[in-house]
This record gives structure tokens, sequence and C-alpha cells, in this order.
């Protein structure tokens, strides 16, 4: 892969995750609030974010992130908020250091 398309990828990753951790933080909110709706949607917008950064994860070189435990938990039919920060707070943020790391290295060269 060129150095640009990596870019590319890496970059569309990290605002990915940038969305995801939005996504997690109003659902954090709505649990607080009771706001079924927006639990709902929260949940919604999480299972697809974590679907897009499996997928460009897989695109980068070297980079992997499993989404199957988080998945399962967000299936379930009542998802719990502290298991879904206990999978993901974690391993997101390190992906997008990760990240982060990579775009500099790349852009250096």
């Amino acid at each position: 892969m060129s150095n640009a398309n990596e870019l590319n990828n890496l970059n569309r990753l990290v605002g990915e995750i940038k969305i995801l951790m939005g996504s997690i933080s109003i659902l954090d909110k709505s649990v607080a609030l009771k706001d079924e709706i927006s639990i709902a949607t929260a949940l919604d917008a999480i299972n697809f974010r974590l679907t897009e950064i499996a997928k460009l994860s897989s695109q980068i070189n070297n980079f992997t992130f499993s989404i199957d435990s988080a998945l399962a938990e967000l299936s379930s039919s009542t998802p719990n908020l502290k298991t879904l920060h206990e999978l993901l707070d974690g391993p997101v943020e390190a992906l997008r250091k990760r990240a982060l790391s990579e775009i500099l290295t790349l852009s250096i060269q």
C-alpha cells in the first residue's frame, strides 16, 4: 500500500474512533437520563462504528482490532454499559494512539 493510501486510511480510522467515542459518550448520558430512544440510537451507532473501525484496521498493515466481544455485548437484550467500557475503552484508545503514531511516522518519511 502506498504511503498516501495508508495515511488516508489511518486518518479515516482516527476519525471513526473519534465518532465512536462520541457515541459512547452519548450512550453514557442517555443511560443516566434513562432515555430509551437515545440509548437504542447510540447502541446502533456504536455497532456501526465498530464494524467500520474493524474494516479500516484490516486494510492497514499490521493493524488488527477484534470486535467480537463488543458486538456480542451490543447484541444482548440489555447491554451492560460497564462491560462495554471494559471491552472498548482501552483497546480503542490503544488503536487511536497507534494510528496517530503511524501517521506521524509516515508523514516524516
